[in-house]
């Protein structure tokens, strides 16, 4: 059996891995390119056509974005994911296969069966463990155990010939180290006595953080969101199956909807649109001097975040959404993995693009 890295392993994003047997093939994600360029990910004709089943973690560009793509040219089979995840869709396939919270082991043909469970990523994010003639390949997608808000299936004593790991941050710091550092940054900020923004993606770390802030400041900062992210809080809040249960027993009103519009001192306003790709984040920022604005994602090649954080006008401090070095480590020695392949990392490429394991 053998795994070709079609994407995600020294790149910035387009996440993409194919999995071929004697008799079968499937694929894991199908990202595009994060770097403003909308790459694709390499995989022939012949491997697209091939595949007999498209297995996606979570919603988010880098692991999606590919996918009308490869349906266009020739993909067929089902396509997996959770129903939060077609929620989040933008393009929705038509064949695609809901996975059941009620099952998370299901056999797809004799010989070849699937065990799946949340990631803490994001709302509907999930790792697969898959095994197909007698191998098995864990696929973590977006892992992060102990987040603030989303619940997460904690991957433990779990067999696999080949794991390909989520390892974002090339660091060997945990995330309860690099959560009190975006602690103390936002603090700082709100110390001039101004208000703070904090540019976040529509699914993933805003509600994470947003809980982690109400639970440090209270009602000394005030919580607003926009509209895409307080649907969430009002879709996701009080769902214990995604969120720890004791957000669930929060009032709503922790956080307020926020018009995109009124900036009042002191306060905290959480915007999706984490490069700042709109003209009116932009404008927002601009207009408002005394606000300071905190970046705590990877600054991709789309959008205007780079240049604010290179001006000076905007300051970074990294939210742990994925997994450090130092915790992808952690994971191998928590489990039996024969071979294990990091990826998600622009930084840590492999020698060859396929392995046979």
């Amino acid at each position: 059996m053998q795994l070709y890295i079609a994407g995600g392993c020294g790149d910035q994003g387009r996440n993409c891995f194919y999995v071929e047997g004697d008799r079968h093939a499937f694929i894991l994600d199908a990202g595009s390119s994060t770097d403003g360029l909308d790459r694709l990910p390499d995989l022939s004709p012949e491997q697209i056509r091939s595949a007999e089943y498209l297995f996606i973690s979570h919603s988010h560009k880098d692991h999606t974005g590919a996918i009308e793509y490869l349906i266009k040219h020739g993909f067929d089979g089902p396509v997996l994911m959770s129903n939060q995840t077609y929620r989040q869709l933008s393009y929705k396939p038509e064949n695609t296969m809901i996975l059941d919270s009620t099952a998370p082991e299901l056999e797809l043909e004799p010989g070849f069966s699937l065990h799946w469970g949340r990631t803490g990523h994001c709302a509907g994010a999930v790792w697969f463990q898959i095994t197909m003639e007698g191998r098995t390949v864990f696929y973590s997608g977006d892992y992060r155990e102990n987040d603030t808000f989303y619940r997460c299936d904690r991957v433990r004593n779990m067999e696999a010939d080949m794991a390909i790991i989520d390892a974002a941050y090339s660091l060997k710091e945990r995330g309860a180290d690099l959560r009190r550092r975006v602690a103390e940054k936002a603090g700082e900020l709100l110390s001039s006595g101004g208000s703070l923004l904090m540019p976040v993606p529509h699914y993933g770390r805003g509600l994470s953080m947003g809980y982690y802030f109400y639970q440090l400041f209270k009602n000394e900062h005030p919580i607003y969101m926009d509209e895409k992210i307080y649907d969430n809080w009002i879709r996701l809040g009080h769902r214990k199956y995604f969120v720890h249960e004791e957000i669930t027993e929060q009032p709503y009103a922790i956080f307020q909807e926020w018009d995109k519009k009124t900036i009042e001192r002191g306060n905290i306003y959480f915007l999706a649109d984490a490069q700042l790709a709109r003209a009116s984040s932009r404008k927002l920022i601009e207009s408002h001097e005394d606000m300071a604005v905190l970046l705590t994602g990877s600054i991709h090649g789309y959008g205007r975040a780079k240049e604010f954080f290179s001006s000076g006008r905007a300051t970074f401090a990294l939210w742990p959404n994925h997994l450090s070095w130092q915790e992808m480590e952690d994971l191998q020695l928590r489990n039996k993995f024969g071979r294990v392949q990091p990826f998600h990392n622009r930084d840590v490429k492999p020698e060859s693009d396929t392995i046979v394991f």
